[in-house]
């Protein structure tokens, strides 16, 4: 993991020794800003090349009136009255490593003087709460007094030891903090300190997912259950349920992460809190526990910060825990508990064919251009049969190789288009590759054509490779013949000849794509390419958020003629300068790509998991017209295990068990989580499942809940006009409605983020389900996944042993 950079202030000159009084000036003056890491920064402040420092960043000459932020404090321990140890057993109580510590110049074996330096991941922004946390250190540790304020430069040393390289959360520490201070304090919540003016700052969980050293809990709803008022739940029964619970209350001492996790919790059960204190003091007194201050403390802070409970996986280290989210809705919930609202109408498999054949050929047979038609349809229902015989038509395929089976199957005259080219000359094949990774496919097709017409010193074979390539491709724009080949290829073209366009399986995501970028490429072209200074300058200027891409002045034309030959962009600018919207995330450009779907010819869609209203929303010029023949018998059966969400961190913590329940079954589960599996399929995953066949007719396990990155959710709502809050939509363990079904499920409060969410999860799942061709094979498919499907006959919670 690449390092984390710090702004701080350093001293230009070495100073190897304490200055007197009226020589401080000189450091003073000798200070200028600086980034590094924490590696860096230790060998900066060491003897005997030792350059003095100060962890903040200030707008003149460093003084508290300039000070700006600051995300490096230091603790200065001169006087003797603790030692280094028992310094990193206080943090110790709540598991917090500093970051280094060394000697100052004047420390001896007599009186051992020394500096601790904290780290932290966002930086401190507010004067009050630099100097709360300061002021409290000094309380808690006897540090020196005069060392408090944001100006304070400290002298280098020696013996300089890190302990610890990742940054500390300071939304964490600033609860360290005001633990220690109500505890100090009789309980009392008077001089916490007040973070509502910088939340803001903490909003990163969209994209850490918590992997902080420390666990955090939130208050800004983002990833825990929320719950109004107290709830009454059964106590004896949540202590059978939740292991952790049950140690606590049979006085087994818990660690301070246990018990704020715990407080989170209970004080959404009525009288929780209260039942918790009792059962510390309980145990306290019968000499079984020896709960501090701090840890009592924890219970009016978590109440006074009005937290959302951390689910219970997060801080039980019980394998019995590992599924459980929050202790009231595993209580009053049922994990896993389908309940059917509207129950599913199948009809039979031949009503189902021949409702297909004939609304098709109604469809494939009238002049009409203009409209999109979406059929629905289950997998293994027979709908590449319906490509044999279609005439005058483009069929469109996801790859070349479905593209090139569909070939020995035509029934017609037919064309197609050809392969991706490969030359003999290593050097043609990088150019082309990399105009296509940078955004550039035409400028790719530009080179193939030069090289047919011997623009380019190549071998007569590549020469002639590139002619019949161009030959096959210009075959393809005759209107009078079928043409066979691929989303991409269609989707990219300028125009088309055919009035009729068939796609099998879902466009979708080769007309939405999401790509990134980086700012610090761009950055770097700049310099040498000085029009891109404008969106570099633009980039720059924007805090974490989501954006409208503007219009930049960029001639592309221009800009390829520059870079031509050159290879000094690494990330697609030229698709980010096309892009409707994008996210800027520290050195990330998320972005939004939209390819536009015809509107001046007749547009046919096959698919069995195609998500109908995303197309409505997102192309609103357009009419479409759905034949939805999902809900058809099957003669195979696909039972799903619901009890368990099965999400990827779920899996990383119980995967293990899930692995020995499925044994030698062949299993489709995510890309990096298959060696969890015995038997898993080596090329199909989640998000590469379409148009497999082998596994047809086979007993089939799928094991995951496919979420997506929330950034593709929300960049997905604003090309669709979805509003939304970036900063604030609540993502939660919850009871949803959908599809006829009611369930728990971790998903978002906003509706429409919900219903862009889980069609896509829901499509992933259909099309790894589909591989085993249940509709027409007597053969089991098994699905591991909170999330209940239609095609699911039988819904089970947990799986008896066998």
């Amino acid at each position: 993991m690449e390092e984390k950079i710090f702004k701080y202030s350093v001293s230009k000159r070495i100073f190897n020794k304490k200055l007197e009084d009226g020589q401080f000036k000189t450091i003073y003056n000798s200070m200028i800003p600086i980034k590094s890491t924490i590696e860096d920064f230790s060998k900066l402040i060491l003897k005997p090349e030792a350059h003095s420092w100060c962890g903040g960043t200030f707008s003149g000459l460093i003084s508290d009136n300039n000070w700006i932020e600051s995300s490096i404090i230091g603790m200065d321990f001169d006087k003797g009255e603790i030692t280094l140890e028992d310094v990193y057993l206080k943090f110790r109580e709540f598991d917090i490593i500093p970051n280094l510590h060394y000697d100052t110049f004047s420390s001896s074996e007599q009186l051992h003087k020394f500096r601790v330096v904290l780290f932290f991941d966002s930086p401190i922004k507010c004067i009050k709460m630099y100097t709360k946390i300061m002021r409290t250190l000094e309380k808690l540790f006897s540090t020196d007094p005069s060392c408090k304020n944001p100006s304070r430069i400290f002298y280098g040393g020696t013996n300089v030891h890190i302990k610890n390289k990742i940054p500390l959360s300071l939304e964490y520490f600033i609860q360290f903090i005001d633990i220690n201070t109500i505890a100090r304090d009789n309980n009392l919540t008077r001089s916490t300190i007040d973070t509502s003016s910088i939340d803001a700052n903490f909003c990163k969980s969209l994209y850490t997912n918590n992997k902080n050293v420390h666990f955090l809990a939130s208050h800004n709803k983002l990833n825990c259950t929320s719950m109004a008022g107290e709830q009454v739940i059964d106590w004896n029964q949540a202590c059978e349920k939740i292991k952790i619970l049950n140690d606590f209350n049979t006085g087994e001492w818990l660690h301070h992460q246990e018990l704020f996790g715990l407080a989170t919790n209970l004080m959404y059960m009525r009288g929780g809190l209260k039942k918790m204190k009792s059962i510390m003091n309980k145990f306290n007194k019968s000499g079984e526990t020896e709960y501090s201050k701090n840890n009592f403390a924890i219970l009016p802070y978590v109440k006074l910060k009005e937290y959302n409970p951390i689910p219970v996986h997060r801080f039980s280290s019980h394998q019995e825990d590992q599924e459980i989210h929050d202790i009231i809705t595993k209580v009053r919930n049922i994990r896993g508990h389908i309940e059917v609202i509207t129950p599913v109408q199948n009809i039979s498999l031949k009503e189902a064919e021949e409702k297909m054949i004939s609304k098709f050929n109604e469809v494939i047979s009238n002049d009409e251009t203009g409209i999109t038609y979406i059929f629905s349809l289950p997998t293994a229902i027979g709908k590449t049969r319906l490509l044999e015989n279609v005439e005058k038509c483009i069929v469109a395929l996801p790859t070349n190789h479905l593209k090139n089976e569909i070939m020995e199957r035509m029934n017609v005259s037919y064309t197609y288009s050809p392969d991706s080219i490969q030359f003999n000359d290593p050097f043609l094949n990088k150019k082309i590759e990399y105009f296509y990774q940078i955004g550039l496919p035409k400028k790719s097709m530009k080179i193939i054509r030069n090289i047919a017409e011997g623009k380019y010193s190549s071998n007569k074979e590549d020469v002639q490779l590139a002619i019949d390539y161009c030959h096959q491709l210009d075959l393809c724009d005759n209107p009078d013949i079928t043409v066979l080949s691929t989303h991409k290829r269609i989707i990219n073209s300028d125009s088309l000849l055919h009035n009729t366009v068939i796609f099998d399986e879902d466009p979708l995501n080769t007309l939405i794509e999401i790509k990134t970028t980086s700012v610090k490429d761009i950055v770097g072209v700049q310099y040498l390419y000085t029009p891109l200074k404008s969106v570099t300058d633009h980039l720059l200027g924007l805090k974490e958020g989501i954006y409208e891409t503007p219009l930049f002045n960029i001639d592309e034309d221009d800009l390829f003629k520059f870079i031509d030959d050159k290879r000094i962009l690494e990330t697609n600018v030229f698709d980010f300068l096309n892009s409707k919207f994008f996210i800027r995330h520290e050195d990330s450009i998320h972005y939004i790509m939209k390819k536009e779907l015809s509107e001046n010819t007749k547009n046919i869609i096959l698919s069995a998991t195609i998500p109908i209203d995303f197309y409505k929303k997102l192309y609103p010029n357009i009419e479409f017209e759905s034949i939805n023949i999902r809900n058809v018998e099957q003669v195979g059966k696909v039972v799903q295990y619901t009890g368990r969400s099965c999400s990827r961190s779920g899996l990383e913590r119980y995967g293990k068990s899930i692995s020995d329940e499925v044994g030698d079954k062949t299993v489709i589960t995510f890309q990096r989580l298959k060696e969890l599996f015995n038997n898993p399929t080596q090329d199909i995953h989640f998000g590469n499942c379409s148009g497999y066949d082998y596994l047809s007719g086979k007993d089939l396990t799928v094991v995951g809940t496919p979420h997506r990155n929330n950034i593709e959710y929300f960049l997905l709502a604003k090309l669709m006009g979805v509003k939304f809050d970036y900063f604030n939509s609540p993502f939660r363990y919850q009871k949803i409605e959908y599809n006829g079904f009611k369930f728990m499920f971790n998903t978002f409060d906003n509706e429409e983020l919900r219903n862009i969410q889980i069609p896509l999860i829901e499509s992933d799942l259909i099309q790894a389900v589909g591989r085993a061709r249940t509709l027409r094979n007597e053969c089991i498919a098994e699905v591991y996944s909170g999330l209940p499907l239609s095609i699911s006959d039988e819904f089970i919670i947990k799986k008896k042993s066998a």
